[in-house]
């Protein structure tokens, strides 16, 4: 039986939050304050208080004082994205993404194997089961598999269509 690998990443992002959230905590020097700030700019945008709760914590773990990255190569990063238009970040949004998370990077991981190989739309229960074998079989790994499919279509990486995820950027 597979040991319960814990998974953290429980919310969809959006490319702008990312972009905020690093530019906010290259800006700041304390994480409650960084926390505080991300609160009030998200706080219009989603309105239930368990998902505001849950996208301030996946943005702190992504670029913030809880990131897996040092304050270093997160400025770095703020510094190379800050050259760039908006529309050309998306591989480093995915890039931080990857670095972060584990779990972000093993589904990522996934998806590159199947297009690899000629899956021309990929099912959800594919990566569900191939998540289910590294994480464990619960509840919990479709849900949060969803949650990274959203993400990197919202980063413009994948698009759903028939039930299907195409891979239409750079991935």
């Amino acid at each position: 039986m597979t040991a319960r690998i814990p998974v953290f990443y429980d919310r969809e992002l959006r490319p702008e939050w990312i972009d905020y959230a690093l530019e906010r905590f290259v800006e700041s020097s304390d994480a409650q304050e960084f926390r505080q700030q991300l609160r009030r700019h998200l706080s219009p945008q989603i309105t239930c208080a368990t998902s505001l709760r849950k996208v301030i914590s996946q943005l702190d773990q992504t670029v913030g004082y809880r990131s897996q990255l040092s304050r270093e190569q997160l400025v770095r990063m703020y510094e190379a994205m800050s050259a760039l238009p908006p529309s050309d970040r998306a591989p480093r949004r995915l890039q931080l993404l990857v670095k972060s998370n584990r779990f972000v990077a093993d589904c990522v991981s996934a998806i590159r194997k199947l297009h690899r190989v000629g899956v021309d739309g990929i099912e959800s229960k594919h990566l569900y089961e191939r998540l289910g074998a590294i994480y464990g079989e619960r509840g919990t790994v479709p849900r949060r598999v969803r949650y990274v499919l959203r993400t990197l279509a919202n980063l413009g990486m994948l698009e759903n269509r028939d039930k299907r995820w195409f891979v239409v950027g750079l991935l």
